[in-house]
């Protein structure tokens, strides 16, 4: 074989791989965007924290012994100008939060703040839908940007946020609004999130994990659903009492003060009631 054949040939299986490795990221943003989606996350405020994120990961690997952070370095590895980095380190989450709004966003912010659409206390009006001035047509065209209000409105309806009556529509209190940009709900799970993703660093040379094991049980029913909740929960929490107790009685006992090392062990129980077939292998 000569040497073109086989620089082609080495040329296709790296960008097989990196086609391949890009469709699974790819999922796994799809998954992340579906959760966050919904608490009011925008592809413009993440962008904002991943580019923050990014720059402290780097920041982190360039950091001199003095402890000052080399900003070219870290420019070289991310990409950015040297400004973006240096504005960027200094920017706290809150700051990298409040960017890129949402259509639906700056409508309920202008609902409840302009007093075109406020009263003098602050509280949203009843719009019409449709008028000259002070509707929800105006409204939306004020600080929807491109979005045609109907298309404002189905969310809104979606989310429970507005009640309809008489050709009017009044922004209401909902679940869905109070729990917009809270993303505690994601604690629990960043320990197993951030030890999957190091064991999957760590291991990128074999094809599979040894330490990630997956097994998908299917349900047909909510009974069934409820059946294999209750089981695998009782099985999993049997399974590290038990550990627990027989490897705290081997190893454990042999030292004393502060250990060392640690082991950790996370099992996961998740539902999907999507029905969406699974694309991550």
């Amino acid at each position: 074989m000569t040497a073109d054949p086989l620089r082609r040939r080495r040329s296709a299986q790296v960008g097989f791989r990196t086609t391949r490795g890009t469709a699974v990221l790819q999922d796994v943003l799809t998954e992340l965007a579906l959760t966050l989606l919904p608490r009011g996350m925008t592809p413009g405020r993440f962008s904002e924290m991943a580019s923050t994120a990014f720059v402290r990961a780097a920041a982190d690997i360039c950091r001199l012994r003095n402890g000052r952070v080399n900003h070219s370095r870290v420019a070289a590895q991310t990409g950015l100008t040297r400004a973006d980095v240096r504005r960027l380190l200094k920017q706290t989450a809150f700051e990298s939060a409040r960017r890129g709004p949402s259509p639906l966003e700056r409508v309920i912010d202008g609902w409840r703040t302009d007093r075109t659409f406020a009263t003098r206390r602050g509280h949203p009006k009843r719009l019409r839908l449709s008028g000259p001035r002070g509707s929800f047509t105006c409204l939306v065209k004020k600080y929807g940007g491109d979005v045609p209000h109907r298309a404002i409105l189905d969310e809104l309806r979606r989310i429970g946020a507005v009640s309809d009556r008489d050709g009017s529509v009044q922004l209401e209190e909902s679940p869905h609004l109070r729990q917009r940009h809270n993303f505690a709900f994601l604690s629990p799970v960043l320990p197993a999130l951030v030890d999957a993703l190091r064991i999957a660093s760590n291991k990128a040379k074999s094809k599979r994990s040894s330490s990630i094991q997956r097994l998908c049980l299917p349900a047909e029913t909510e009974l069934d659903l409820a059946i294999l909740r209750n089981r695998c929960t009782s099985s999993a929490q049997s399974m590290l009492d038990g550990l627990a107790h027989s490897l705290g009685t081997v190893v454990l006992r042999r030292r004393s003060g502060s250990p060392t090392y640690s082991f950790s062990i996370t099992v996961l129980l998740a539902e999907d009631r999507t029905k969406r077939a699974q694309r991550i292998p």
